[in-house]
């Protein structure tokens, strides 16, 4: 036997001898999900369609986890399972019902609009330029380092773009609620020379937004952010010949006004302003990300609803290895101390007054599939990385959370969508990548309630859950390239004599493609194409409870009933 074979039994021996105090195991709520709980409901589970028995596993654990259903950490915030929406997704998807029932099998409860950067010179009503608002230049600076300029973005141009119509359309069909960006840098580049001028145009265009949104349209989209990632050099707006570079507490100043004239118009929205996830800056200007927070946040700590992160967690240009990625989730529970940290120091206020709403996630991974140089964003690897940071995040204590972004662009593995686009040629147009299946099993496997529990090793992350209905759902993964006999002890709760298994893996972590219980695509990407009637594996418990063995780099969803 090897030392390090010998090393690990010894830990676990003395694990299961301090078994109260989970290895590795990172304390649960670091944040508070607020008023994002208000739209709490009681989860009944769907059901288990069709099954296959499979044998109990009569190996030995080599991992021990317990689950007291008395500890509970906190009722699920329905907005984490949320998602993007952009306006080069085009209007062809609302021809058909595909798209709609895919958005709803995801669980998908909350898409944002327009888009990321585009957002801040972006003009929601306008067909022409004659149409746009007062002051809006025909060319918009976006980078004053690379000298890139834009035409304003106009809402209703062209016959291809999803515009906000197909946007309301998709609320509508797909049951989901809405998080609309107004443009804030407005206010910034706009030819007008009377800055209060400015600021009022500005407002009111917001506020317009709005009321034909939610008056005239009745559609009720309850969160609106102002600007999108106002701290950075690629964002319009962020400097301006003349005006110099934003002012990170002239900004928070002017979100008050923002939001009067927004809640004037409807009481009942929720507004969230722009924050910065880490202590330190980086690039040109970086000391505008390094004091944003303790500038804006003495600003708006009491009138904004919420406080809007962004995270692509992996290290930025470089491609990124199966752990690494994976490793990069627990980056989640320090940025809600980074905004803690602001509260607490600039302002009278307790931490976790503001909660927080990470509007768009994704991984910065570089890696490619032609070259197999680590986890590309549309890998298996990266559906396991959303399956681990949907736990984290519900754990941690965040009040929403969007996926970055149904629909973008493919360059080699380089896409962060959750479906195909066009450009990834191997593939039929708007199938899932594998993070859509995690999506899936999550709607289907996740309850309403979370619970805390104890590992004997820190690489099985576990997220156990009970539904409204009875079952209890557990998700499970295992961020390592090791295999692992998983035994699940349960405390206080009455269940059945059978579990229900959704294994998802590849023993390739590179590959573009997921299994479901041994089931994958017909295409060189994505997973079962039935994933529906996808069997799942029941296997009776007896005296071992619930125990499997854990793949590298998998997630086991799994449902055991109530007795």
């Amino acid at each position: 036997m090897n030392a390090m074979k010998t090393l690990k039994i010894i830990i676990y021996s003395l694990s299961i001898m301090t078994i109260s105090t989970s290895f590795g195991q990172i304390p649960a709520m670091t944040g508070n999900p607020g008023f994002f709980l208000e739209d709490w409901k009681p989860k009944r589970f769907s059901g288990i369609g069709k099954t296959t028995e499979q044998p109990a596993i009569d190996k030995p654990h080599s991992v021990e986890v317990k689950v007291d259903f008395k500890d509970t950490i906190t009722k699920v915030s329905p907005w984490i399972f949320g998602n993007n929406t952009g306006t080069w997704m085009g209007r062809d998807i609302m021809q058909g019902e595909d798209f709609v029932f895919k958005i709803k099998d995801a669980g998908i409860t909350l898409l944002r609009y327009p888009g990321g950067n585009l957002a801040n010179d972006f003009f929601w009503d306008a067909a022409n330029e004659g149409q746009l608002p007062p002051g809006v230049p025909s060319s918009i600076l976006k980078n004053k380092f690379s000298g890139r300029t834009t035409p304003p973005k106009l809402g209703e141009f062209g016959n291809f773009q999803y515009n906000p119509k197909s946007y309301y359309e998709t609320l509508l069909r797909t049951g989901a609620n809405g998080s609309i960006c107004v443009n804030y840098s407005y206010v910034r580049y706009s030819t007008e020379e009377d800055s209060l001028q400015r600021l009022q145009n500005a407002v009111n265009y917001a506020a317009e937004w709005v009321r034909e949104v939610n008056i005239n349209r009745k559609l009720n989209v309850k969160f609106w952010e102002i600007g999108n990632e106002n701290w950075g050099q690629w964002q319009a707006g962020h400097y301006v010949e003349g005006r110099g570079f934003i002012d990170p507490a002239t900004y928070g100043a002017h979100c008050r006004e923002f939001i009067k004239a927004m809640k004037a118009v409807d009481p009942t929205i929720k507004i969230g302003v722009v924050g910065y996830q880490k202590m330190k800056g980086s690039g040109p200007k970086k000391e505008i990300m390094a004091e944003w927070n303790e500038k804006v946040i003495p600003e708006i700590i009491d009138d904004a609803d919420y406080y809007i992160l962004h995270s692509y967690y992996t290290k930025h240009g470089t491609p990124a290895t199966p752990e690494e990625m994976l490793d990069a989730v627990d980056q989640s529970a320090k940025y809600i101390k980074v905004v803690n940290k602001a509260i607490t120091t600039h302002t009278d206020k307790p931490k976790n007054h503001l909660p927080i709403a990470l509007t768009e996630f994704n991984t910065h991974s570089t890696a490619t599939i032609s070259k197999q140089d680590g986890a590309a964003n549309v890998s298996h690897t990266a559906g396991v990385f959303f399956a681990l940071n949907l736990g984290e995040l519900v754990r941690q204590g965040y009040g929403s959370a969007m996926m970055w972004d149904l629909y973008n662009g493919y360059r080699d593995g380089d896409d962060h969508g959750m479906f195909t686009s066009h450009k990834e040629t191997d593939m039929v147009k708007w199938s899932p990548h594998p993070s859509f299946y995690h999506y899936y099993f999550y709607n289907k496997c996740f309850g309403d309630i979370l619970y805390n529990y104890t590992s004997t090793e820190e690489n099985i992350r576990v997220y156990p859950t009970t539904f409204k209905s009875g079952e209890a759902g557990f998700v499970v993964v295992n961020k390592s390239p090791n295999s692992e006999v998983v035994s699940i002890k349960t405390d206080n709760i009455e269940l059945g004599n059978e579990f229900y298994q959704y294994e998802l893996y590849n023993e390739d972590p590179l590959s573009r493609q997921v299994f479901v219980n041994g089931v994958t695509s017909n295409q060189p990407a994505g997973g079962p194409a039935n994933y529906r009637k996808t069997p799942a594996n029941k296997i009776s418990m007896g005296e071992n409870g619930v125990k499997f063995e854990s793949r590298p780099f998998s997630v086991n969803y799994i449902i055991v009933k109530s007795k």
